[in-house]
């Protein structure tokens, strides 16, 4: 994700850790850069007063750092003290769309490289005006509903759909841009689109978003529950029969809704422990099973008795899950059912709780190296449903402990590696799970899971050009050769910098396949190039080229 409230999150966090440091005397550093320019409009060149610049390490490890600046009113800013790197950098400003580097509008632009006391002070960002939806939401008696969710989708863009996920079956047809909801009057009103096509979707689910001053509302959805579908503008249940609202800059479109009534059942039944007693302390939740865009994830409390009643449920397909915490036993139980609701209410369902599988675990280094394993976090990614995982958290010593694990095919991913680390193996007894994923059977445990980390990785950098010159901000994928679900993980994406180049460091040694795609505008093909295929060993630094088509074949 490359959005401004990413950074300026990170920033938030990693100011005080990075203000702190110091070196060491016999520490060498290499001469700081100067990053300076300017923040205008991209209709008339106004400039832009308080808005905000960020760079960002291209790719973030541990203990990454951040450098901001805010424009004056003049719109110009300069950032001082930058170490040489390859950046992302961005700009944002209330009421437009946020700019990458070397892009021309919302979409992902070019790393800036910079090299040791290097000064770059030719920087402008053209800030285009941002869009705005906005409507009201009516019942079928022309009455205002409030506490409705209307969210604004797009069709995800083609590296988004690469780096979404582990598993190309976790990807959605649509995903959010934006997000509202109605107030008393009805209205809503969502902000900061980037212009373009979206399809609009009301739902009727109450958030309380933070805001104590809600009275009853919450207990009374709690007991009633939804009586209206879903419903896509402009006014159909499937997203196939929706029409596309298209937004220009600064433009307010209006979208207004009418919620129809819906015939909703009930589903009910009653949760057992893992000691076959009722189940207390116990939420119930509903999810959506076909997940191709937005979904409301609807739940409820068990009672005293182990017993549930989930009302207003609209017809089709779910997920029903239970989830009780332990915390005398430090543990988590599960359960999970496939559901078909049709027009009659679906009684005596019985979930049968069950603790999840635990797997102990050991990190070992190879070589020697001083690096902070209580850094590394372990997550285990379902293969299947998007909704069951597992982590733990590395300690000194490199032991770690994944408990509650439910049943399923898990990828095993790591994060929190300092940069140029990698895994290097993951085995389960004598299986490979960066080749056979992690199979999950209920109640499973006893079995050691042995993690193996190392330095000795692969960099691999390149030019990529178009007509024998630099493709500035092109889109580089390196993917494993052959690539399966369990080793997406070794997948990496990145931009070329205002030379055309790309690096990707910490590589693990292996065969890769990479590719170079020129960005191209809503609804068109990108041009990419011939793939290359590459052989990178422990330590290796390898340059290859790359070569972008005038247009898309």
């Amino acid at each position: 994700m490359s959005t401004l409230v990413a950074h300026t999150a990170a920033l938030l966090l990693l100011v005080p850790s990075f203000a702190a440091r110091s070196y060491s005397s016999s520490e060498k550093v290499a001469p700081k850069c100067m990053v300076s320019g300017r923040v205008v409009t991209a209709s008339d060149g106004t400039p832009l007063n308080s808005s905000r610049v960020v760079l960002t390490v291209e790719h973030q490890r541990a203990e990454s750092q951040v450098y901001a600046a805010v424009s004056g009113s003049d719109g110009r800013f300069t950032i001082k003290d930058v170490p040489a790197g390859r950046y992302r950098f961005a700009a944002s400003h209330t009421g437009y769309v946020e700019q990458e580097y070397q892009s021309s509008g919302g979409d992902t632009g070019a790393i800036l490289a910079l090299q040791p006391a290097q000064e770059v002070s030719d920087i402008v960002f053209r800030l285009t005006l941002a869009s705005v939806i906005r409507g009201r939401v009516k019942d079928e008696g022309g009455e205002p509903m409030s506490y409705i969710q209307v969210v604004a989708l797009r069709k995800p863009r083609t590296e988004e759909l690469e780096d979404e996920g582990e598993f190309p079956s976790q990807s959605r047809e649509l995903v959010p841009a934006g997000m509202a909801q109605t107030d008393d009057r009805g209205e809503y009103r969502v902000f900061g689109l980037k212009p373009g096509e979206y399809y609009i979707k009301a739902v009727d689910e109450f958030e309380p978003m933070g805001n104590p001053i809600i009275g009853n509302e919450w207990a009374l959805r709690q007991a009633i529950g939804s009586q209206y579908a879903p419903v896509y503008y402009p006014g159909v249940m499937q997203v196939g029969q929706a029409e596309v609202v298209a937004v220009s800059p600064g433009e307010e479109e209006q979208v207004d809704f009418v919620m129809r009534h819906i015939t909703t059942v009930q589903i009910s039944g009653h949760v057992i422990g893992a000691d076959g007693k009722p189940a207390t302390d116990t939420y119930i939740y509903l999810e959506e099973a076909s997940g191709e865009d937005f979904g409301v994830l609807s739940g409820i409390a068990a009672d005293a008795k182990g017993e549930f009643r989930l009302k207003g449920v609209t017809p089709g397909s779910y997920v029903l899950h239970a989830q009780q915490n332990s915390s005398q036993e430090d543990a988590i139980y599960h359960a999970s059912q496939k559901l078909e609701v049709g027009s009659d209410n679906v009684n005596s369902v019985v979930l049968v709780l069950g603790q999840g599988a635990t797997f102990q675990g050991r990190v070992e280094v190879s070589g020697s190296s001083t690096t902070r394993l209580d850094r590394i976090f372990i997550n285990l990614s379902s293969h299947n449903d998007v909704s069951a995982n597992a982590w733990a958290r590395v300690k000194k010593d490199g032991t770690f402990v994944l408990r509650d694990v439910p049943d399923g095919d898990f990828a095993f991913l790591v994060n929190g590696l300092e940069e140029g680390w990698y895994v290097k193996s993951v085995r389960l007894g004598g299986d490979d799970v960066l080749t056979k994923g992690l199979e999950v059977e209920r109640g499973e445990s006893g079995r050691t899971i042995q993690l193996l980390i190392s330095n000795d990785s692969a960099q691999l950098d390149g030019l990529v050009t178009r007509d024998d010159k630099p493709l500035i901000g092109a889109r580089v994928r390196i993917t494993p050769d052959p690539e399966i679900p369990f080793n997406r993980s070794r997948s990496r994406s990145g931009n070329t910098d205002q030379g055309g180049r790309f690096s990707f460091v910490g590589i693990a040694p292996g065969h890769y396949r990479v590719i170079a795609r020129a960005l191209a505008s809503d609804g068109q093909k990108p041009a990419a190039s011939d793939p290359e295929t590459v052989t990178l060993s422990g330590h290796d630094h390898k340059t290859i080229p790359l070569k972008v088509p005038t247009q898309s074949q």
